[in-house]
């Protein structure tokens, strides 16, 4: 099996800085990793140093003294950055959080699969992996999903400066995605990776697929009681070119991190991104272009942080600066730089929270500042708000106004509303693109126990003119709404015994004529995981079996370059994943249209045949 550079990189770092001593032992930490608060690490630091020195007394000392040598390592915990959210109290419904355990059962090969958890996604799917995979939420096109990779704003740019395509984001640099969901815009958070304790933790995958499609991951991070750490991790998917199914696709990613944190309360972290993907375009007889690729791309992301906190308790004052610049280019575009320089700070009290960001970029948007406010009066009662100013180029502007309130009330019953006004540039990037009108706001209602969860929402939409996608040549133009759009969604999931959950969305236009998605969109999936905790008790065993299925009516999603529709046929998908779990070692095997269909999210870029691919993940401490 070839291994890839990146991945051979990784692991002779992994052979030179790692003890020999160590024994490597699963990477199964307790739930409370999860908190910001750091503990007292006095005793476990004592513990470490007193087996330590027993080894170094005992040339001959046992297995099971430099196995509990390791385990006192990976109990001692270091301090790491807090992730930077404007933080505060936030209404029900109103995020989805991800962690990297949830992603690794997620039944989810791109983080555009992570985006449908959310009602009212569709994906303008180019074909199976490696092709374009752009959401468009409630028909506002490429410009409705926002990114911030670490707390910086992550652009589009290069040969598309409109939208990102999550395609092209590895899922295994990524440590925990957090959705925020507005009426109209997703706000998408990632966070890289971050490790917490005084052990070496290393990850690597390797996966196959159809037709040679092959993946290739790998990650060894590290941190000392000093406060010295590091993060080194690679990510490579290859998928050759198979004859009418099709066209070639390779990008490889590479994360490289360096810290110092000497204590919780301040720190220094410096990371640098960097991927280079590669795709061919898709072509029809006569040279007619239904999918742009490019060739020689390159991105890369500087990433200058520096952090202080007033206490480890979440609470109190807290400051970020932040530096970082972006640099993209390709074989069709010179190469763009964007340099951004910002700062993050908020207040924090029991029920009470204020922040605010301030951004300066020499690129498209040159001013961009944004206050947040959120107060819990009672535990029934939530109340949050954000303001936003923003200066771009050519002497527009953007101004909006984002308030939440949610009220809980007993018996798991949940409501939330929330509002958007102003006027907003939806691309700054386009010299020609004035600010739009913003009235749109959405109400949640739910009900959640334990083996049941519901939830229905009513959003109003005001008239938009959404951008086309630029990979979709076929498709240069998608009709503006000329009134407002109304939208039903419901979310269910019921748990009736403990290893069955059945879970699933529904979203449609119930008013307005609208282009860009399908109309009547459901996604559901039902699912299987057990422990077989009665064979084996200890729980090291998992196993999961989860059939999904995705079915849309027919509809419009945009227009040729004659004015004619382009049409999208009702269709339906289903997808399956055996995935199996022996302790932190997992295998998975997933496997896309089932039932061999001929239609398409895209017309005339179908998923030709049962695409699948499998392969193995391990994490462990070192």
């Amino acid at each position: 099996m070839r291994l890839v550079p990146a991945a051979a990189v990784l692991l002779t770092a992994h052979c030179l800085l790692l003890t020999p001593a160590a024994a490597q032992v699963p990477d199964t930490l307790p739930a409370e990793a999860e908190t910001r608060e750091v503990p007292d690490t006095t005793l476990a630091d004592s513990l470490t140093r007193r087996i330590q020195d027993s080894i170094r007394a005992r040339p001959d000392s046992s297995k099971l003294q430099r196995y509990l040598a390791a385990q006192a390592l990976e109990r001692a915990r270091v301090p790491v950055p807090d992730r930077i959210l404007l933080p505060g109290p936030q209404p029900a419904l109103t995020r989805v959080v991800l962690t990297r355990d949830s992603m690794d059962w997620a039944h989810a090969t791109t983080l555009a699969d992570l985006l449908q958890r959310v009602p009212g996604v569709y994906l303008w799917r180019g074909g199976w992996i490696g092709q374009p995979e752009y959401p468009n939420y409630q028909a506002r096109g490429p410009t409705s999903v926002e990114y911030l990779l670490d707390g910086f704003p992550y652009l589009a740019a290069g040969s598309d400066s409109l939208g990102v395509d999550p395609a092209l984001v590895a899922l295994s640099l990524l440590d925990r995605v957090e959705i925020e969901r507005w009426p109209g815009l997703l706000r998408v958070h990632l966070f890289t990776l971050q490790h917490d304790r005084v052990a070496a933790r290393s990850r690597i995958g390797v996966a196959r697929g159809s037709r040679d499609f092959a993946r290739y991951q790998g990650s060894l991070e590290k941190r000392s009681h000093s406060g010295i750490g590091f993060a080194l991790a690679a990510d490579n998917l290859s998928v050759p070119t198979a004859e009418e199914i099709r066209t070639k696709f390779e990008n490889t990613w590479i994360l490289a991190q360096g810290s110092w944190i000497p204590s919780p309360q301040r720190g220094i972290v410096l990371q640098h991104l960097r991927s280079r993907p590669d795709r061919d375009p898709v072509l029809v007889p006569g040279s007619d272009t239904l999918s742009r690729g490019f060739a020689e791309a390159r991105r890369s992301e500087w990433q200058l942080r520096g952090f202080w906190r007033a206490d480890t308790t979440g609470l109190g004052p807290r400051l970020d600066l932040l530096v970082g610049r972006t640099r993209a280019s390709d074989s069709l575009v010179a190469a763009q730089e964007i340099w951004q320089v910002g700062a993050v700070g908020s207040l924090r009290r029991p029920t009470l929270s204020l922040g605010g960001s301030a951004f300066w970029r020499s690129r498209w948007t040159s001013i961009d500042v944004r206050a947040t406010a959120a107060w819990m009066p009672g535990a029934a009662l939530t109340l949050s708000g954000e303001a936003a100013y923003q200066r771009h180029d050519g002497g527009r502007q953007s101004r909006w106004l984002g308030l939440r309130g949610g009220v809980a009330l007993p018996l798991g019953l949940q409501a939330t509303a929330s509002a958007r006004f102003g006027e907003a540039v939806a691309a700054p990037a386009v010299a020609t693109d004035s600010a739009r009108t913003l009235r749109d706001w959405q109400v949640l209602a739910g009900w959640r126990r334990p083996w049941l969860e519901v939830e229905g929402g009513y959003t109003r939409t005001a008239a938009f003119a959404p951008f086309s996608y630029q990979p979709y040549a076929a498709i240069p133009v998608i009709e503006p709404s000329s009134a407002a759009t109304e939208w039903i969604t419901a979310r269910a999931r019921l748990t009736p015994i403990s290893w069955l959950t059945l879970d699933g969305w529904y979203s449609n236009p119930a008013k307005g004529t609208i282009e860009g998605l399908p109309p009547r969109h459901a996604l559901a999936a039902g699912t299987i995981r057990t422990r077989f905790q009665r064979i084996f008790p200890s729980g090291v065993l998992d196993v999961q079996l989860r059939l999904a299925v995705e079915h849309w009516s027919d509809g419009v999603l945009g227009r040729d370059a004659f004015g004619d529709p382009v049409r999208v046929e009702q269709a339906t998908f289903l997808r399956s994943l055996v995935q199996v779990a022996l302790g932190s070692f997992q295998f998975y095997w997933d496997r896309v249209n089932l039932t061999l269909t001929d239609a398409a999210y895209v017309p005339g870029l179908p998923i030709v045949g049962r695409p699948s691919e499998f392969g193995v993940r391990w994490s462990f401490s070192n």
